[in-house]
């Protein structure tokens, strides 16, 4: 039951459509060509490093932006490692594990679409299913319910 904690938070009377987890390799497919730039660029950087570093302060501007692209690409996939995205009967979830969880009432008016292994929703610009890799589920899932809603 450890893969199903997502369920604790749905309410009673709900039935659940469709659910996903986004992706979770390191470089999600969406952002996984800057990943791998950024990580070129810096690994060239600090091959050079020594003829481009002539103070203390150099080596801690390197320093500190290579431990800054780390921390970011971890926290992007731990983020990614807590969240599901739930279509149920009445609701779009984005449910995180430790973090507050956010819906959508799904009624007539809600309007949505497919971009590049994403749905997007119109007029909520900060909800959105993303690194999903089957994007067609989550949409029939929310025509589904939104048939069923009206």
């Amino acid at each position: 039951m450890t893969g199903e904690w997502w369920r604790e938070k749905i309410p009673e009377g709900e039935e659940v459509l469709w659910y996903q987890r986004p992706e979770q390799g390191f470089f999600p497919l969406r952002y996984g060509w800057f990943y791998k730039i950024a990580a070129g660029l810096i690994a060239l950087i600090w091959l050079a490093s020594p003829w481009m570093i002539e103070t203390a302060g150099d080596f801690w501007k390197i320093f500190v932006c290579s431990v800054g692209f780390v921390f970011f690409v971890w926290a992007d996939r731990f983020n990614r490692a807590q969240r599901v995205y739930v279509v149920t009967s009445q609701k779009a979830w984005e449910i995180n594990k430790d973090l507050k969880s956010k819906y959508l009432k799904i009624d007539r008016f809600l309007n949505f679409s497919c971009h590049r292994r994403r749905v997007t929703f119109d007029r909520h610009p900060f909800f959105s299913f993303d690194h999903l890799s089957d994007p067609d589920a989550a949409l029939m899932a929310l025509k589904q319910a939104r048939e069923t809603a009206q």
